[in-house]
């Protein structure tokens, strides 16, 4: 390699040096900002706030966050051209109750092994009394998954939880099935129950 090749190599490598620290320091100044924006809207809760990274598709910078006080994890983000700061702190706090609430319900209970998943969302912040709009039920496939909808219903109605809908979804002969109910439906027979059974898939 010649003089002026090594000359142009350094060059160009000093250039990118340059260019990456630059990046980097800018960077740090974004979670400096996700960390001020944090501090002042919640100034009882201690956060741990992750490296700032870039969204390309979403033109935006964006870290995790993790709430110490209740070990809540989302995002925090702004856009590339905006100063305004989103987070989804509370959203993220009141869906993990919805979920957490509704899991317990089958915890430990004889049909927790014939359950894939299970998610609850909820139109108001939640509290313990909250009403679910839309409960997920995701149910194994060697199951008899009428019986273990009827215990399922039979568990929520215990707990007291209601519920405006409660889906129930399950893989059949390389189908998928779902069954729509609600709360008001807690008393019904299997019988009732597979009537109400959907092939979808």
């Amino acid at each position: 390699m010649n003089k002026k090749a090594k000359i142009l190599l350094i060059s160009v490598l000093g250039i990118l040096m340059i260019l990456l620290l630059t990046a980097l320091i800018f960077l740090v100044s974004v979670r400096g900002e996700f960390v001020k924006h944090l501090d002042e809207k919640y100034p009882d809760l201690s956060f741990t706030v992750g490296i700032a990274k870039i969204d390309p598709i979403y033109d935006s910078f964006y870290a995790e966050v993790t709430c110490l006080d209740d070990y809540t994890p989302f995002l925090i983000s702004r856009g590339f051209k905006s100063q305004d700061i989103y987070e989804d702190y509370l959203e993220c706090k009141s869906q993990n109750g919805y979920n957490s609430k509704i899991n317990n319900v089958f915890y430990m209970s004889e049909i927790e092994s014939k359950i894939k998943s299970v998610t609850g969302l909820g139109k108001e912040f939640f509290t313990n009394d909250a009403i679910y709009t839309q409960i997920n039920i995701y149910l194994v496939d060697n199951a008899e998954h009428i019986s273990v909808a009827k215990k399922a219903m039979n568990l929520l109605d215990e707990h007291n939880i209601s519920a405006e809908t409660i889906i129930l979804t399950y893989e059949k002969d390389n189908h998928v099935y779902e069954i729509w109910l609600s709360s008001d439906d807690y008393s019904l027979t299997e019988n009732e129950i597979e009537e109400k059974v959907k092939k979808i898939k």
